[in-house]
């Protein structure tokens, strides 16, 4: 979200301030620092670290993604893939044509063995056939895109309702229909990890469809997911980013001073948690995932019935999916 206010500038061009220092934050900061006009610009980061759900530890005798775990759809129209081949993360398998060219629908590829809990090995046919049934009825939920109405509220409910209808059509012995039923299981959280959510049932059914699916085998990076935002943040000026500094409010369409910049006005003015304020022209607020409505509409200084209405107009989007999963 941006604010402009038709106010005289400090010297030297606008004061920008981005508020959130993950991926989306680095990103901004990233492009704005390559331009002339933004000289005086500045990260408010809530934490004392950089890279916000993207954290990867080495205090396991390897590399353990604690945040993001792999590049969703790793091809040129993904912009973490080209950062990342930018920065020389990937390997040549990764950043071959062949591998950006693979269409997978957007879909996990299978894996090449299974086992049961009890340690027994489950057929890769049984395996295949529960992922036809799967992912066939996920690309079906992308029709309701714009539908008048939906059968039911949530991806979770429309995929449960319907795999309900095929169980009754199985003839197969109790022991493989459980089965059966554990492999949809797996899917089922698998997709929530792809979805970024803990249950398909906070999914809303009516826009799952705008998530676009792009080409090539999702891949890792071989020493941690952080050294992307590691080089992003090494790109920038130095204390361009100002860790522990949770912003508590945002004040709009003011007419705010500050003592360094005598006879200025800004626009707008970022209040942080523990009293300090920054008056700026342009405020980019990158907002986690994980934010509820309310605290969202608190951050940017709007009533709940604004932030509502804002919603509703797509004066904002709050995705549940990222290139980043």
């Amino acid at each position: 979200m941006e604010a402009t206010g038709s106010v005289g500038k400090a010297p030297g061009g606008p004061r920008v301030l981005v508020v959130g220092g993950g991926i989306a934050g680095l990103g901004a900061a990233q492009r704005l620092c390559g331009h002339s006009a933004f000289p005086h610009l500045r990260v408010l980061e809530a934490t004392a670290r950089a890279g916000g759900r993207i954290r990867s530890e080495r205090s396991f005798g390897g590399v353990v993604e604690v945040g993001a775990h792999w590049i969703h759809g790793p091809s040129r129209g993904n912009p973490v893939f080209q950062l990342a081949a930018e920065y020389g993360l990937l390997g040549e398998k990764e950043l071959s044509e062949e591998n950006q060219l693979v269409e997978t629908g957007g879909h996990v590829g299978l894996p090449s063995v299974s086992y049961a809990s009890s340690g027994v090995r489950v057929s890769l046919q049984l395996v295949a056939e529960m992922a036809t049934l799967f992912y066939g009825l996920i690309d079906q939920t992308r029709e309701f895109l714009h539908a008048a109405e939906t059968p039911v509220p949530s991806v979770g409910e429309y995929l449960k309702k319907e795999i309900g209808q095929h169980v009754t059509g199985w003839t197969e012995d109790e022991e493989t229909r459980k089965l059966k039923l554990a492999v949809l299981n797996s899917f089922f959280n698998l997709e929530c990890c792809v979805s970024g959510t803990h249950s398909m049932d906070l999914v809303a059914l009516a826009p799952f469809g705008e998530y676009t699916v792009l080409p090539g085998l999702d891949c890792t990076f071989s020493k941690g997911y952080q050294g992307l935002t590691n080089c992003m943040m090494a790109s920038l000026p130095e204390d361009t980013v100002v860790f522990e500094k949770p912003v508590k409010t945002i004040h709009w369409n003011g007419s705010f001073q500050e003592a360094a910049f005598p006879g200025e006005t800004f626009p707008v003015s970022v209040e942080c948690e523990d009293g300090d304020r920054f008056p700026v022209h342009h405020v980019i607020v990158t907002v986690p995932l994980g934010l509820s409505t309310f605290s969202v509409g608190s951050l940017l200084g709007l009533s709940l019935s604004s932030w509502r209405l804002c919603r509703m107009k797509k004066y904002f989007c709050v995705s549940p999916k990222c290139s980043e999963e």
